[in-house]
């Protein structure tokens, strides 16, 4: 729900937005027994209406910069300063737990992201990460990371089923009754490394449109598959998926809430129901009342990742200009588009 403030950006992604096709399907486990925790009701949060709004009526123009009003290359830099979408704010070094106050500048917000939260504060009772800035600091806050999250599951007739509780499992928990354990039976097991979150303002400005207009030129046999997902702020409307690892989220207010819940355990009003601990029910280890955040803290997450500056490519030379010629010449750029234009200042996203 976010009216654009910044001007037409044109910005440069070095990986696929549009994920790739699987035939087999992905279910959960089975029906919760006693005991088991029935998670149908976040489930239901992951449907959409159907319904997707234009958010560029002049997507044939939108790729390559064609019929754009002088178009300028999105701010880059690893030097924690805002690309404009915020103000910068106080010295960031006088920010503290009394003074800071949340959506007021780039700096209170980066404080929120960093900020280590603690069990009163619903920490848990299972979660992965203190905070943001653990698993998404490099070069600078909001920067990918080598950490990685587990991820565990099985099969059965070619069907992909998720353990008990989600695929997820959390690495830490508020008590030692409650540490999730992979499953002896699920012997699907994968690592996921933090994702960059740095210039992700300007993926979120991409029109639906465009991404479509990217998907339709490429061949038949290597397209994409365009997925459409719910806007947890935009009343169940559906957009484009772009973020996540799977392009399960297409706001930064909706991959926040999801990020909070799963890496830190912290509910919010969009993801009202605490996680389990392989399917068993934690809630006697809760003692923070759901929702655990007002959802002030999720705007505060969504802002900062929309106010960072793109990651900066370096230096252009000769030895960049002929990996660029050779990155075309051997196809890449048929899945991986170098560059693209945001939706025109003032398009309404995120379902309005």
């Amino acid at each position: 729900m976010r009216i654009l403030k910044c001007a037409i950006l044109s910005i440069f992604v070095f990986a696929g937005v549009l994920s790739v096709t699987f035939q087999n399907g992905v279910k959960s486990q089975e029906t919760p027994t006693a005991g088991q925790h029935d998670d149908s009701v976040r489930q239901a949060r992951f449907r959409h209406s159907g319904r997707m709004d234009v958010e560029d009526g002049r997507n044939p123009d939108a790729i390559n910069n064609q019929g754009r009003d002088d178009p300028t290359e999105a701010p880059a830099g690893f030097d924690n300063l805002t690309n404009g979408f915020n103000e910068q704010g106080p010295p960031f070094d006088t920010i503290n737990d009394e003074n800071v106050v949340a959506l007021r500048s780039f700096n209170d917000n980066r404080f929120i992201f960093e900020e280590f939260e603690t069990i009163e504060d619903g920490l848990g009772p299972t979660y992965n990460a203190q905070s943001c800035r653990e698993c998404h600091q490099n070069v600078v806050t909001g920067g990918a990371s080598q950490i990685a999250e587990h991820r565990t599951g099985r099969t059965d007739g070619g069907i992909f089923f998720e353990s008990l509780g989600g695929s997820l499992v959390q690495s830490r928990a508020t008590h030692a009754n409650i540490v999730e354990r992979v499953a002896f039976g699920d012997d699907i097991r994968t690592f996921r490394i933090s994702t960059n979150t740095l210039g992700d303002g300007f993926v979120e400005a991409i029109a639906n449109e465009t991404l479509m207009g990217i998907r339709d030129r490429q061949p038949q046999n290597m397209r994409g598959t365009a997925l459409m997902v719910p806007v947890f702020e935009g009343n169940g409307n559906a957009r484009l998926g772009r973020f996540g690892w799977k392009n399960q989220h297409a706001s930064l207010e909706s991959f926040s809430a999801d990020a909070y819940l799963n890496e830190m355990g912290i509910t919010s009003p969009f993801l009202p129901e605490e996680n389990t601990s392989g399917g068993r029910d934690v809630s006697r280890y809760d003692t923070v009342a759901d929702p655990e955040d007002d959802g002030v803290d999720l705007v505060a997450f969504a802002n900062f990742i929309r106010s960072t500056k793109v990651p900066d490519r370096g230096p252009i030379n000769a030895t960049v200009r002929s990996g660029e010629s050779l990155f075309r010449q051997v196809g890449c750029a048929t899945c991986h588009t170098s560059s693209i234009t945001t939706a025109p200042s003032g398009t309404v996203i995120n379902g309005g």
